[in-house]
């Protein structure tokens, strides 16, 4: 009997040690996270609320109803409510009772609080906020139709959003001859690369690679990839954020073919410090700084950078900073049920 009582005794505390554990992420075991970030591939997720718009509704006017699309930030960055616009398309709003106006710019209630962790591993979730439509209020009230109609309700989401990752680059007194007692390796054993960690965001920066060009001299690339079924646009020549849609996310197809799958891309920490010197990064205009276009959802990055000879053997941070808009969709169907007029 008392070997029963045991090991129900230990069950409990196993029970209790996982619940523990399950909010928390990226920690090691008894500490603190050892990762700077949660991780993950979601930005903002849309939907619409349940029964708004309903599935059904008739076409005697007694029926009105709106749609309400629900926002959460499962990412890690903040988004301010000025930055997301809303437009709700796949139907003529006449047929409604309402105009273009009212399915166009619409704003979220609140600003979007990134997901966060604080320096024991806990998780914060998000901020959740609303969107309704049609805009500043009203319904959508639907007109007589011959038979049943079935309509498509789409809400078109774009909003602005940034990536930012961080790793850290070996540098030795002596690149070449590497001591077996060295801090760091300036090229990391087997395919995998050094590490690198990228905050939660559809957009990340994956596969660093680092490798030496001369005793003061190193070399590092990185992917940037994009993860999820969005699409991202960015401004070649000024950074343009969603102060109305479609200046955010283009539509007319000019604008969308020169901006559609770009990134601004910029290497962040080691440009100011003084150890590295003349940093150079293929298709990054600015050296550091500067306006990709993804292919097939993904860009390689190359720089070099050189260092100056008085140094220590070191390991830096570096940093990489991704800034686009993105688009995201969500629809639901609504059937207008006719009634025949007895």
């Amino acid at each position: 009997m008392n070997k029963r009582y045991l090991i129900l005794a230990l069950f409990v505390c196993l029970i209790l040690l996982i619940s523990a554990c399950s909010n928390r992420s990226g920690a090691a075991i008894g500490g603190a996270p050892q990762t700077p970030f949660i991780g993950g591939t979601n930005g903002i997720l849309i939907d619409f609320e349940r029964d708004a718009p309903p599935p059904e509704v008739t076409d005697d006017s007694s029926f009105a109803f709106n749609a309400i699309v629900r926002l959460k930030n499962e990412g890690e960055f903040s988004v301010r409510r000025d930055d997301i616009k809303l437009n709700l398309v796949g139907f003529d709003p006449a047929d409604f009772g309402r105009d273009f106006n009212d399915l166009r710019d619409v704003i979220p209630d609140d600003d979007l609080l990134s997901k966060t962790r604080d320096a024991e591993g806990n998780i914060v979730e998000g901020t959740t906020t609303f969107a309704e439509f049609p805009r500043q209020g009203g319904d959508f009230i639907p007109r007589k139709f011959p038979g049943n109609t079935p309509f498509i309700f789409r809400a078109d989401m774009c909003y602005n959003y940034e990536t930012i990752a961080t790793t850290q680059l070996c540098v030795l007194r002596d690149m070449i001859n590497v001591r077996d007692d060295s801090i760091c390796r300036p090229t990391a054993l087997g395919t995998t690369g050094r590490p690198i960690y990228s905050s939660s965001a559809p957009v990340q920066v994956t596969n660093f690679r680092q490798s030496v060009v001369g005793r003061d001299k190193i070399s590092f690339s990185f992917d940037i990839v994009l993860s999820g079924n969005v699409d991202i646009f960015w401004d070649r020549l000024q950074d343009i954020r969603p102060t109305t849609f479609d200046l955010g996310c283009p539509r007319e197809a000019r604008a969308r073919r020169e901006r559609e799958s770009n990134v601004k891309v910029e290497i962040t920490e080691i440009p100011v410090d003084p150890i590295f010197t003349s940093l150079k990064c293929g298709g990054l205009d600015n050296d550091h700084i500067g306006v990709v276009r993804l292919v097939n959802g993904r860009r390689t990055i190359t720089c070099t950078a050189d260092l100056i000879q008085d140094r220590l053997d070191l390991q830096k941070v570096m940093g990489v900073l991704l800034t686009y808009n993105v688009l995201d969709t969500r629809e639901t169907n609504v059937l207008i049920k006719h009634l025949t007029e007895g």
